[in-house]
């Protein structure tokens, strides 16, 4: 089957629960993002030529773009070329402090749920705005290529494993949330790869957005103690928005709900600048 989508996935941040920042100063990050970069097939053979753009201008040693290995204005300059390119972003942020110590009893002993699950969310948005740029008649033929940023600790046959779990729950009616659903018109399990990140440009230009947004919101980052929202800002022509025009909720998506989150001010900056009321805010 045709692929006609390619989804580049990458984070920033980590997984860890037992001890977080910043009541753990040592602990796991306070925020896990997950985020896609999503190109048509036409254009992927484009994102080798895409890497040398965003970087123009920029003297470094290193043969493949990281991000959070840049100077504050080589970032960017990075994210004001990327935000021209003719592609769309995704990233899904999670505020790991609601969820400090939980384990999730429905995966086992999987210590990658957490991935795995801001995967899912993420999907539902990728997949829907796939299918809604596919014709009628080519749904269920033409298909969303999804490719990860290799990371240690995760086994991706077991995220197969995982979609063909969630694809037996939605066909028989069996999800255990049902807020949101995977478009499976989009989804070949074959077209799950797992590449190295210097590997795919792709895989680079992936992880610019999820470390612009992680540096919207996580403070104390090594020597940096405050957000900086500027990078992720830059990138908003590429967010991708909902068939209602919303960003937030679609091309942003928070767990949990922004209105849970007890967070400070420097922070809430990058939910504003996306249409977040200040009024919406867990007062208090």
């Amino acid at each position: 089957m045709p692929v006609t989508f390619v989804a580049y996935i990458d984070e920033s941040g980590d997984t860890g629960l037992n001890r977080v920042k910043p009541d753990s100063p040592d602990g796991a990050t306070e925020w896990l993002i997950l985020s896609a970069f999503l190109v048509s097939s036409a254009n992927d053979s484009n994102l080798v030529s895409w890497v040398k753009d965003v970087q123009d201008g920029i003297k470094s040693k290193r043969r493949d773009l990281h991000f959070n290995k840049l100077l504050p204005f080589k970032k960017s300059m990075v994210c004001a070329a990327l935000a021209q390119k003719d592609a769309r972003c995704f990233s899904v942020m999670s505020n790991k402090q609601n969820i400090e110590r939980y384990k999730n009893k429905n995966l086992g002993e999987e210590k990658a749920w957490l991935y795995w699950w801001l995967t899912r969310l993420l999907l539902e948005r990728v997949t829907d705005f796939c299918e809604r740029l596919t014709p009628i008649k080519q749904r269920g033929q033409d298909k969303l290529r999804i490719v990860f940023s290799r990371r240690g600790g995760l086994t991706y046959e077991n995220f197969k494993s995982y979609l063909e779990l969630l694809h037996y729950q939605s066909v028989n009616g069996k999800l255990r949330l049902r807020a949101g659903d995977i478009k499976w018109s989009m989804i070949d399990l074959n077209e799950v790869l797992v590449m190295d990140h210097h590997h795919r440009a792709g895989l680079q230009l992936s992880d610019v957005i999820a470390g612009a947004f992680y540096e919207a919101v996580e403070r104390n980052r090594g020597d940096i103690e405050h957000c900086e929202p500027a990078y992720a800002k830059q990138l908003e022509p590429l967010v991708a928005k909902s068939a209602k025009n919303n960003a937030l909720g679609y091309g942003i998506k928070t767990m949990p709900n922004l209105w849970e989150m007890d967070l400070q001010d420097q922070q809430k900056a990058i939910f504003e600048h996306f249409g977040y009321s200040p009024r919406g805010w867990k007062s208090g």
